[in-house]
């Protein structure tokens, strides 16, 4: 089993024959990292050319067409279609002002608590981190109990779960979504 270090390295050396392999049959200067970085950024607009040409709304209909006669495409375009908000990637709404009501204090939330996560005082003293994690938690639970309506929150995401994305449109929910993984971390 390799360790991170070994990982690291050989990703690196990896990294290094690709670049000295692509950069193969190209004008024959002596080699030096800053030519190499220079052959594999030159890489980066041919693959920009190359999405801006296919476009992605030309692969999801691709994947539409062949979601008829493939299950793996059905179930791809299905995901497209509900968690992507009908893109890919997923269409998000991260203007919380047009987020239901409902769900605007799990931005104001999250907006107040994302400052006080990282600290400018690292601590190695195990009771110190207890305390401060003790903090912010006992903080994040009392903003949650304070400000959402939990009893509302439900209905509107029983109303997603039922298909009423009229009432809950899905780039707003992935919109939401996110702010709640990242709360969910923070917790943790």
């Amino acid at each position: 089993m390799l360790n991170l270090i070994q990982f690291v390295l050989l990703s690196v050396l990896g990294s290094l024959l690709t670049i000295i392999l692509a950069s193969r049959g190209q004008d024959q200067k002596p080699w030096s990292f800053k030519s190499q970085l220079d052959a594999l950024v030159s890489w980066f607009p041919r693959i920009q050319n190359h999405v801006k040409e296919t476009g992605d709304d030309d692969v999801v209909q691709d994947i539409k067409q062949l979601a008829e006669c493939h299950e793996t495409a059905a179930l791809l375009a299905d995901l497209i279609h509900t968690d992507g908000a009908g893109e890919w990637p997923p269409r998000t709404n991260h203007d919380f002002t047009t987020w239901p009501a409902v769900l605007r204090p799990y931005r104001d939330i999250y907006a107040e608590m994302a400052p006080l996560l990282p600290t400018p005082d690292v601590s190695l003293d195990d009771e110190i981190n207890r305390t401060r994690l003790s903090n912010f938690r006992s903080r994040f639970q009392t903003l949650l109990q304070d400000r959402v309506d939990l009893p509302q929150v439900e209905q509107l995401l029983l109303a997603a779960e039922a298909g009423r994305w009229d009432v809950f449109p899905r780039d707003t929910y992935n919109g939401f979504y996110a702010c709640i993984a990242w709360c969910r971390h923070a917790y943790r």
